[in-house]
């Protein structure tokens, strides 16, 4: 067994809950804190003090709440002038929905994109929906009997509208689900296009139809330009400023990370397993008296420091990914500021240089982990050779951490010092106030936010290289290896006698050793650098005023085409996002991951061979599953409809307003069927919830309008706390509103109006104690309908889509591992160019490899957010294997965890400042070893290839796969020189590189072990035994299930 193997390990991974919340209380708070949080003992806040900690309500939380509910109120309010009403008649109240659904609340340049396509969408609704009028009235002029009524029920414009309806609807839906960034804008465009094809066949002539019309696009407008006005008036936020709220916590999780680390390493300088096993033992045994539930199992090392620092690289993984999708919005928008786009675009790539050594720092927990599972440190009953060997090695893990107590809490300390500073100097936070004693010192001139500070950081950073080599003389000195003095200022190898390598026992210390010491350093190194860039850009006066930012004009062309096309699509860009779509519709995967090649078709070579394919694109288009979803939304909008066209039930349809059941269908159909009775009885008891508020509101002060309108406003403010904090709930907060709206609008607007003119339409004038009712019954039928027609004719489950998720999951991670294979070749070779530059392959490789990294971070924040919902679903026959899918997440992560790490560790490989003739020949020999690894690399992304087609596809492996072996480093440097891992050669740059990345190379090709494990529990593996071919016998799997019931070992 190779010796890192024994150190190997992964790093946990998961999405917090408003981890990425631009809304975050003061993030600062916790950046200021860091220092202190380290050496001083937690206050436990209250338990009123935690839940409101857990509401995540600020005072810009409640702005926000405010700022969602004003367009209503203003549309409902304004509403009330004689002059509005007779302007708006019966369609006033539409008014006040459409300013709901023009999300006033969202940031500046998606608001600015998101009404673009509003109010396009809307015109182009008005221009198609007038000519379905046109065709309805020629319709109803050409079969008109004479002396028939001119209003009287017409059966060919009904069938006219009802097909315009149709075919609306199923191209509307088919586009939401190809360009999700459409959503909202599809929502408006079906509400619309419902109102006036339900209208239609009423109208007697085109006079009447462009009336109706103009009056409907006048509402539709004014809707939108209220939440314009409140937009841009009322508490004004750009994306600019949410991006800097990110910015601000995501340094925040990165220091609060630092200071839970430190903790749970100085918790392992006397850590005992067995006396923790026996811990978690108690435990488990006093959560079985208190529960039936099982408790979720404890590993050997879990203690409540790893459960905090796991917690908050949640926290930190969901916030790096929404800054990714986020920054672009801010690059686009026009804004009045300080940091120019590139500005924003260079700090970012400063954040994410920070956040790599950090990420790779919180793997040491599971390093350790996966060390104890596999010697059984918390084992009592193992013979007394392994019994000491385990007390050697958790021995040498204390000495280990002991050695680092000191150097690790200093670099902390002054991490967090250097973010401060770049924070207060970059006006991300206030500056400090100032102490009254000892202003003028030598202690303030180097304060964070001093011009000082950043060669006093510096100085530090230093301190703590020269301790790194006092830690490991240190380290030599007690496993018997003897080091001149000064060997790491002047190393000579001649000067050190031993020739042979360290044992493997003590090589195993001193590379995780190094491992620590390498990333906090360039941990360092990273916040030195931010450092620098802010204090740069303050010199350079660009923080000295604001001034107006316009994008350029590349940018603006490439977000016009970024809107209608895949490179927009990400949810992270936009506010609404459907409940229960799949990961992959999230993220634009790129072309070739839905690009297949036609195994029954040659490339056409003519004109003709060319127009066929042309021709097979339009069964292709029928086959997608966006047209097979177009097409359920229309069946389900149409099976309400239909009561509408109908002569015997047309005037019950106007009667008990069934309009809005299909205004439901169109808010609240979705194409999975995973979740669909949950969330259809989560939406109906919202929309229940809802017809008791307006009970309250409109009977608390007796109806009278002033009032009303009040608790109307107050009500929606609360309703919005469920748009901004609980983004799976979305849905449920809009249909609250728009429910109210609808019960308490509709009275304020018979009292504005008359009843006899709210009758016009043939709608009967209700009470609020019947209409309430009325509302509640037909926003319930509309659910219910969209529930029927999303599992029928046959369901499409959210399980299986979460497989194809991390199907498309392994395929980036194929990609990325590619990108890391090359990435890696080309520094050794200096063929990457300068990677700052455009155009060099350097930079070329590096934008790609963010790009992916980001895609895949979001892909896998979202799977977790499903596979977290995936347990309410309603399973019928065995249950869903939810383990075996966190597993295989946990394994995606930790891989591609790893293999930034050696990207990362690799731009220390870069010889643009040490010219070839000057390196040392280990410094050589390493760069062969890494050139040579192309093989194992290869293997790497084959398997992940192969791994993926058979998750996306659900097909078993091939029998005997061959995985890929470990990259076994220390074997080839041993055959290139025996003495080459000698610690004569400790000094060497390139030392601690390979220390970092011989623990990632074992840790990827032990991960792709276990990933392949639950890849094929769940699809299986090709079984040519005898007994496949037996059908007398049973099947392998059957024979595996029959013994782990009988608790045997397979």
């Amino acid at each position: 067994m190779d010796d890192s193997e024994k150190v190997a390990s992964s790093s946990r991974t998961g999405s917090g809950e408003n981890g990425s919340d631009p809304t975050r209380p003061n993030q600062s708070e916790t950046t200021h804190a860091a220092p202190v949080a380290a050496r001083t003992p937690e206050i436990k806040p209250s338990k009123i003090k935690q839940l409101w900690q857990q509401s995540g309500l600020d005072v810009f939380t409640v702005l926000m709440m405010v700022k969602g509910s004003l367009p209503p109120t203003i549309a409902i309010a304004i509403y009330q002038a004689p002059a509005v009403a007779a302007h708006y008649s019966t369609l006033g109240y539409l008014m006040a929905i459409f300013s709901v659904l023009g999300m006033a609340i969202m940031p500046r340049g998606k608001f600015i994109q998101t009404m673009s396509l509003n109010v396009l969408a809307i015109c182009v609704g008005a221009a198609m929906n007038l000519l379905a009028l046109w065709t309805a009235m020629q319709a109803r002029a050409h079969t008109k009997r004479p002396g028939e009524s001119p209003t009287a029920y017409s059966s060919s414009a009904s069938a006219v509208c009802a097909l315009w309806l149709f075919f609306q609807i199923y191209i509307i839906n088919y586009a939401r689900i190809k360009r999700p960034a459409f959503q909202l804008t599809i929502i408006i465009y079906s509400i619309f296009t419902i109102v006036s094809m339900s209208y239609g066949p009423t109208f007697p002539n085109m006079t009447a139809s462009l009336s109706f019309m103009e009056r409907l696009l006048e509402t539709t407008l004014s809707g939108l330009a209220l939440s314009t006005g409140v937009h841009f008036f009322f508490v004004p936020l750009s994306s600019r400023t949410v991006v800097f709220k990110q910015m601000t916590g995501y340094l925040g999780c990165i220091n609060e990370m630092l200071v839970v680390q430190t903790k749970y390493m100085q918790s392992l300088e006397s850590l005992d397993p067995i006396e923790l096993h026996a811990k978690h033992v108690e435990e488990q045994a006093q959560h079985a008296k208190k529960s039936k539930k099982p408790m979720k199992p404890r590993g050997p090392l879990d203690t409540p420091a790893s459960d905090a620092l796991h917690g908050t690289l949640m926290k930190l993984l969901e916030l790096h990914s929404k800054l990714g999708g986020d920054i672009e919005s801010a690059k686009r928008e026009f804004a009045i500021g300080k940091l120019e786009s590139k500005d924003i675009k260079e700090l970012w790539k400063r954040l994410r240089f920070v956040f790599i050594p950090v990420l790779g720092l919180s793997s040491t927990i599971d390093i350790l982990r996966r060390q104890a599972q596999r010697a059984h440190w918390d084992s009592t009953d193992l013979p007394q050779g392994e019994t000491d060997s385990n007390r050697r090695q958790v021995e040498s893990v204390h000495r280990v951490m002991r050695a680092l107590h000191e150097p690790f809490a200093s670099v902390t300390e002054n991490i967090a010092s250097g973010i401060q500073h770049a924070q207060i100097t970059l006006e991300l936070v206030k500056r400090p106030k100032a102490k009254t004693e000892d202003v003028e010192g030598k202690a303030a001139q180097s304060a964070p936010g001093s011009p000082a500070f950043a060669e006093a950081f510096r100085q530090k950073l230093e301190s703590f290289r020269k301790s790194r080599h006092l830690t490991l003389e240190r380290w030599c000195h007690e496993n018997g290896h003897q080091l001149p003095a000064g060997f790491f200022d002047q190393p000579t190898e001649d000067a050190v006698k031993e020739e042979e390598n360290v044992p493997e026992d003590q090589r195993r210390q001193l590379f995780f050793m190094l491992y620590i010491e390498y990333l906090l350093y360039r941990a360092g190194q990273a916040t030195l650098n931010l450092v620098l860039f802010a204090d740069q850009t303050q010199q350079d006066g660009k923080l000295a005023k604001s001034r107006l930012i316009l994008p350029g004009g590349k940018t603006m062309r490439k977000w016009v085409v970024a809107v209608f096309t895949h490179a927009d699509s990400s949810k992270g860009d936009h506010l609404l996002e459907d409940v229960e779509d799949g990961a992959r519709d999230s993220v634009y995967m790129g072309q070739d991951f839905e690009r297949r090649k036609d195994p029954e078709h040659l490339p056409p070579q003519n004109a003709m061979e060319r127009f066929g394919n042309h021709v097979r694109g339009i069964p292709a288009f029928f086959r997608d599953p966006a047209s097979a979803f177009g097409f359920r939304v229309a069946c389900a909008t149409m099976s309400v409809a239909i009561i509408n066209y109908l002569h015997a039930s047309q005037t019950f349809f106007q009667r008990n307003r069934l309009l809005w059941s299909m205004i439901m269908i169109a808010i609240s159909m979705s194409r999975l069927s995973g979740q669909s009775t949950y969330n259809f009885i989560l939406r109906v008891g919202g929309t229940a919830v809802a017809m008791v508020g307006s009970y309250i509101i409109w009977y608390i002060v007796d109806g009278k309008t002033a009032g009303a309108i009040v608790f109307l406003w107050l009500w929606m403010t609360c309703a919005f706390y469920l748009v901004l904090k609980v983004p799976k709930l979305i849905i449920v907060g809009i249909l609250s509103i728009v429910t109210s709206v609808l019960i308490i609008g509709y009275e304020l607007q018979t009292k504005a109006i008359g009843i006899a003119a709210s009758e016009s339409n043939g709608q009967p004038f209700y009470p609020t104690y019947l209409l309430a009712p009325y509302r509640l019954a037909t926003v319930a039928a509309g659910l219910l309908v969209a529930w029927v027609w999303t599992i029928f004719p046959y369901p499409v489950s959210e399980n299986s889509e979460l497989r194809k998720d991390l199907g498309a999951s392994l395929y980036l991670l194929a990609n990325f591992a590619t990108l890391a294979r090359e990435m890696i070749k080309s520094r050794l070779k200096d063929g990457t160019g300068d990677e700052t530059v455009k155009g060099t392959h350097g930079y070329r490789l590096e934008k790609s490899r963010n790009e992916v990294f980001t895609k895949s971070l979001m892909l896998l924040n979202e799977m977790r957010m499903n596979s977290a919902f995936s347990k309410f679903n309603f399973s019928i026959g065995g249950k869903f294997p939810h383990e075996e899918y966190q597993a295989i997440i946990e394994c995606v992560q930790r891989i591609l965890n790893y293999h930034s790490l050696m990207i990362y560790a690799s731009q220390s490989l870069t010889s643009a400042d040490t010219p070839e003739s000057e390196r040392s020949a280990w410094s050589q020999d390493f760069r062969r070893l890494l050139a040579s690894v192309s093989t194992t690399a290869n293997q790497v992304t084959s398997t992940l290839s192969l791994l993926s087609s058979s998750l996306s596809n659900g097909q078993p492996l091939p029998p005997y796969l061959e995985l890929p072996q470990p990259f076994a480093f220390v074997q080839r440097l041993q055959k290139i020189d025996k003495g080459i891992l000698s610690v004569k050669h400790i000094a060497e740059p390139e030392y601690s590189v390979f220390a970092v990345v011989q623990i990632c190379g074992v840790c990827i090709t032990g991960d792709i072990e276990i990933l392949a494990g639950h890849v094929r529990n769940l699809v299986g593996e090709m079984d040519f035994s005898f007994q496949a071919l037996n059908p007398s016998e049973n099947s392998l799997d059957d024979q595996r299930a029959d013994m782990v019931a009988k608790g045997k070992d397979v």
